[in-house]
């Protein structure tokens, strides 16, 4: 049975570019792991590359996040009409799963390991079922992932999961959509998998320097400080370099940082979000703390760690004279340069999304679709600030933020500070991050929901593909959050909680807007 395994993407900043940077979707060579022998598979990474349209499937997994669901199921559609079951896993589909039938054949909710195979075994006897729910992690059923089908489709093709989730309960993230979960794997386990990934690699012809640099796409690897020593310690001996996602109670550790260094850690990723108390106290981010922003970032890189990090701006509690500030606040804490400053954005599902649609004023911009929440589109009205002024205050400090001259301004303050550490993996991911990152939107942009500009991805369907032009319309139409008045639309509501104590439990979010 031929089965493609695609990873869905959508370019946020309306290129319709394909986003070929150190940090790539990893669903792929998983559920290629979890796959029966008799499959052959396929992994597209949607991300690097356009899928083959050319080419034919019996079954085809899909993978998205709520942003990327109008192109899910418009490839859904395309493949459908070419033979192919579908399946849909992913963030969307665990929550919203009512909303994603009707596209796909078959919906999976929650974690692969117990369903993939299932669905697959099922649409080999013809009765593929519309639904999978999984039944729970069990760390020590994770397969190595087969990382060595997408060594052409990733920069660094060592990577690893090695827990899942994350103890914290972040207002406005996605993973809080799915219920607080942090799923820990044994040790032991993760070091397999990287002996076994390395000589997979090597028989693949991967440069040796390649298969020394691990990335770990946890969503907080250290979520577990005792286990997550533990795992430091077991990385020591294997004389790799890596980089992980982290939360600040890390970076202010400057004990635990020196262990990460001898132990190969050589970056980490950190969401700083804010330096507006009010933001950080309503996102419910604990683990940070502003006033140690600096301190943090400064022991970090003098322990020979480089810290990359990303902002949030929020519609409820920045106003524009705070977003104008933004540069000298960067400045200040030594951070210089962000890898990102996107909006606190309210996805279908998450605490935040249920706490605006239950506000008593109105929240929301109307025409909002979907794919406007990418946290790269305003979806909210600013609350502090007109419109107008809020994204003029985002666009100008966007483009001090990015300047040619206060990314060398980052180099030349991280720069011998790694080197008097001999961090030199760590200086040369810091200059490739600072020649990557810029701040150029494309012509139109308007930042705003309802307005901006659309995704340029296309799907090439046939005429065909479609029984009617209302069928065409359906299909090819954007997913509609909010009306013309920015009410959220009643479909968006009800969504599942799929982890933790309220697994199984549906939240239902009432609008209070007149």
């Amino acid at each position: 049975m031929r089965v493609a395994v695609i990873a869905v993407f959508t370019d946020y900043h309306r290129r319709g570019n394909h986003h070929r940077g150190g940090l790539q979707p990893q669903i792929g060579p998983l559920v290629a792991a979890l796959l029966p022998e008799w499959c052959e598979v396929e992994l597209i990474n949607d991300t690097w590359t356009d899928p083959d349209w050319s080419r034919s499937y019996d079954l085809v997994f899909l993978s998205c996040v709520h942003a990327d669901f109008d192109r899910a199921r418009q490839i859904s559609h395309y493949f459908r009409r070419r033979g192919a079951r579908t399946v849909l896993g992913g963030g969307m589909a665990s929550t919203y799963p009512q909303l994603c039938a009707p596209w796909f054949d078959a919906v999976i909710v929650g974690d692969p390991e117990d369903t993939v195979a299932r669905a697959a075994n099922d649409a080999r006897l013809g009765r593929l079922k519309p639904l999978y729910r999984s039944g729970g992690y069990v760390g020590t059923d994770v397969p190595v992932p087969r990382i060595e089908q997408v060594v052409r489709q990733q920069m660094f093709p060592l990577s690893v999961e090695a827990t899942r989730g994350c103890p914290y309960s972040c207002d406005f993230c996605a993973l809080t959509a799915l219920g607080t979960r942090h799923e820990l794997r044994p040790v032991a386990n993760v070091v397999r998998d990287i002996q076994t990934g390395q000589a997979a690699l090597k028989a693949a012809g991967v440069a040796s320097w390649k298969r020394r640099l691990v990335v770990f796409y946890d969503n907080n690897l250290a979520g577990n400080l005792k286990w997550f020593r533990e795992l430091c310690l077991a990385l020591k001996p294997l004389d790799v370099q890596w980089g992980a996602c982290l939360t600040f109670n890390v970076i202010a550790n400057r004990e635990l940082l020196k262990l990460m260094y001898e132990c190969g850690c050589r970056a980490v990723f950190v969401g700083l979000e804010t330096f507006n108390p009010a933001t950080l106290a309503d996102i419910s981010k604990p683990q940070n703390n502003i006033g140690k922003i600096g301190e943090a970032i400064e022991q970090s890189r003098d322990e020979g760690i480089l810290v990359i990090a990303g902002l949030i701006v929020s519609p409820v509690h920045d106003g524009a004279h705070y977003i104008r500030s933004l540069p000298d606040h960067l400045a200040r804490s030594g951070l210089h340069v962000p890898s990102f400053v996107s909006f606190e954005t309210p996805i279908p599902g998450t605490p935040f999304f249920d706490r605006m649609v239950s506000s008593e004023r109105p929240m929301f911009l109307p025409n909002a679709n979907l794919y406007d929440f990418s946290a790269y589109t305003l979806v909210l009205q600013p609350q502090l600030s007109p419109l107008d002024e809020f994204l003029g205050a985002y666009r100008e400090a966007m483009q001090r933020i990015y300047a040619p001259r206060r990314r060398l301004a980052k180099l030349a303050d991280d720069v011998p500070r790694l080197a008097r550490r001999g961090s030199w993996t760590a200086v040369a991911m810091d200059v490739g991050d600072m020649w990557m990152t810029d701040f150029n939107p494309v012509r139109g942009r308007s930042f705003m929901a309802g307005t901006d500009v659309l995704p340029p991805e296309r799907v090439p369907f046939a005429d065909d593909d479609f029984d009617s032009e209302a069928h065409r319309i359906a299909v090819c139409s954007p997913t509609p959050v909010t009306d013309e008045s920015g009410r959220v639309l009643a479909a968006w509501h009800a969504h599942d909680k799929v982890f933790g104590t309220d697994a199984g439990r549906r939240v239902i979010a009432l609008s209070r807007t007149p």
